[in-house]
């Protein structure tokens, strides 16, 4: 599944996380804007996401006992990824808009 290479391959690439594919856990859910906190998407990029949308969300526990976890808004129907975000043990870690150059 692309989500999951993708999240694997970050994973270790950026973070240098060695990841146990067969432990990585995946969840899609639709959920409306009011239902997600500013914490996780900020206010002013939620504005430029659909509602609902589609967010399909990856959660690793590593060695040490980080827990990451990388969401991906999906566009429901071309399957085009709109926007990411990493969680490191609840703190945001990174977030992009694919789409964007940089």
């Amino acid at each position: 599944m692309k989500e999951i290479d993708w999240f694997i391959t970050t994973l270790e690439h950026y973070f240098q996380v060695k990841v146990q594919r067969e432990k990585v856990s995946f969840e899609g859910i639709e959920l409306c804007h009011e239902e997600i906190d500013e914490s996780l998407i900020p206010r002013e990029h939620m504005n430029v996401l659909p509602d609902p949308l589609l967010f399909e969300t990856m959660l690793y526990i590593d060695e040490e006992g980080n827990e990451w976890i990388a969401g991906v808004v999906i566009e429901e129907f071309s399957r085009e990824w709109l926007y990411t975000v990493w969680l490191k043990n609840g703190e945001t870690a990174a977030y992009k808009f694919p789409n964007q150059q940089g």
